[in-house]
């Protein structure tokens, strides 16, 4: 694995081998090697001396992360493999670094001695060109190539490692550099190391020729010819591994597109840059983890509904004289409004609408431990202030986050026609006669907002023909169709007094078709309504 993965990364170096061969070549061909008596036999330990310095610098590059994927697979030392991954390019940059200003001593050394073996003359000005030269190919292009390179290998190993899960999230802070594979950093790095340091160097040279005899300028014109092909040779390599690699990185975003858009969330995007195209793959790597759960959920969500909807009654009980009728809508599958009617054993109902703060789980969750309790407080046939107190306190030790539940209540005695009641913070229910509307108040906050509270129960007589609408705030918050107006209780009430006579099974769809009608989406409120009739007279009889 070790020389294996050593092997693969030295073959990505390639562009620095064909930098270096296009100054050897361009040397001989302008006659600078024969000025400085650089014989075939020391360009080829020069080659050699090439290979062995930027080789040990390849090699040392490679070392801890071949070292780690000897030790362990990658899956099971995944973060290990990713932060190194992550530091490939940077501790590429370095070793190459020092190898390049090694290499270029070298070759300055190696020729200054040749030419003085050789008995030619070496001005200042040649030595200072040979300098830039060896400085600018040897410490600024092969670093420069081998980190562009070094970024291609790491996009194709990690591509392979994405196979076995790696390379799909957020790598630790610290571990990105992406001050060299940032895509917006990236075209000003190759401007200024194949456009803006050449032209420097190449104004140096222009100066030096100024003043020197006709030997030195020839030289340095022929040294500039050098300069100008390694710096055109290495832009277009440099262009060509950028474009290279950003469209292999494009096409798994773009595969990735193409199955979030399709529906399939079963793989991932891998993460091959530390760059802004990361951060786009992350992000498509977000979105289908959140498409799979929510498709994980849609199954736990019919449940919750199924369950929820089987907390609500099934059957209005049937009470002489009197009609009830339930109605729920809710904006998620699930929601925090709730009705219900208790049938007591002498044949007294209770009446119960209630609306839990918030949408969606939580407010559900409240709502079965309210329905809970309510049942359970039934059956021991408290009264209606003391089964209030005690829903109160039970609901101050459970909610938090400032939760709480509006609550109306109420004790229906058939035989008097009383309706006894408390109303916990609920919107007003609305009792409807032959001509007027009246509201029933809220007489005490919210249930668990405050400990202790106190409830007084209100007594109210049914007449005959009278109906009775309890309802959630969604009905009277439901917007109009430019999102300016809501229903209000004032449309409420006159609606009411136009349907009071109608049908009373056929009441809460009526006004489902009046609030859609008026603007209603899906986005408003839960709407829960509890419609009780006490029959007119005639009906009674």
């Amino acid at each position: 694995m070790l020389q294996h993965t050593f092997i693969k990364f030295v073959r990505h170096l390639w562009p620095l081998l064909l930098v270096f061969a296009s100054g050897q070549l361009m040397m001989r061909v302008t006659g600078n090697s024969d000025a400085l008596a650089i014989s075939p036999l020391l360009s080829l330990a020069d080659s050699a001396v090439f290979l062995i310095v930027f080789g040990t610098a390849a090699w040392q590059s490679c070392s801890l992360l071949n070292r780690c994927m000897l030790n362990a697979s990658p899956e099971k030392s995944s973060v290990r493999v990713e932060t190194l991954m992550a530091d490939f390019p940077w501790r590429v940059l370095k070793l190459f670094s020092i190898a390049g200003g090694c290499f270029a001593l070298y070759l300055l050394a190696a020729v200054s001695l040749s030419a003085i073996a050789g008995e030619r003359d070496l001005t200042v000005s040649m030595l200072i060109t040979l300098m830039l030269n060896f400085g600018f190919g040897a410490a600024v292009l092969a670093p420069s190539l081998a980190v562009a390179n070094a970024i291609v290998f790491t996009v194709n190993l990690r591509l392979h490692l994405s196979e076995s899960g790696l390379f799909q999230g957020h790598l630790a802070d610290g571990h990105s550099f992406r001050q060299f594979t940032s895509a917006s950093h990236r075209p000003w790095l190759v401007f200024m190391v194949t456009g803006l340091m050449p032209t420097l160097i190449l104004s140096i040279y222009v100066y030096l020729g100024l003043y020197g005899d006709q030997a030195s300028r020839h030289f340095i014109l022929q040294q500039a010819l050098v300069l100008l092909v390694m710096s055109v040779s290495a832009s277009m390599l440099l262009v060509w591994t950028i474009s290279h690699t950003l469209k292999q990185v494009t096409n798994e975003l773009e595969s990735g597109l193409k199955r979030l858009a399709d529906g399939s969330y079963d793989r991932y995007v891998p993460v091959l840059m530390d760059d802004e195209f990361g951060d786009l793959a992350l992000g498509l790597n977000t979105a289908m983890r959140g498409m799979r759960e929510r498709e994980s959920l849609k199954d736990s969500l019919e449940i919750a509904a199924e369950i929820q909807q089987g907390l609500l009654p099934k059957f209005a009980p049937v009470i002489p004289g009197y009609q009830l009728q339930g109605f729920q809508q809710t904006c998620y599958s699930v929601g925090g409004d709730y009705y219900d009617y208790i049938e007591l054993e002498d044949g007294r109902v209770w009446l119960m609408i209630a609306d839990v703060s918030g949408k969606g789980y939580p407010a559900a969750l409240t709502m079965a431990n309210l329905q809970a309790m309510l049942r359970g407080l039934a059956t021991l046939n408290w009264p209606i202030e003391a089964a209030a107190t005690y829903l109160n306190d039970a609901l101050c030790e459970t909610l938090t986050a400032g939760r709480f539940v509006t609550l109306f209540m109420g004790k229906l005695q058939p035989q008097s026609n009383a309706l006894i009641w408390v109303n916990a913070g609920h919107v007003p229910p609305l009792l409807c006669g032959e001509s007027r509307v009246e509201p029933l108040l809220a007489t005490a906050p919210p249930m668990g907002l405050v400990k202790g509270v106190s409830y007084h129960v209100t007594r109210t007589t049914l007449d005959a023909g009278n109906t009775l609408l309890c309802y959630t705030d969604g009905v009277t918050e439901s917007s109009s169709r430019t999102g300016r107006e809501r229903f209000g209780e004032q449309r409420l009430r006159q609606w009411l007094l136009e349907q009071g006579n109608g049908e009373l099974n056929q009441l809460p769809r009526a006004l489902l078709a009046k609030l859609n009608a008026f603007g209603r989406s899906e986005q408003d409120d839960d709407l829960t309504l509890l419609c009780v009739r006490r029959n007119a007279k005639k009906q009674e009889k």
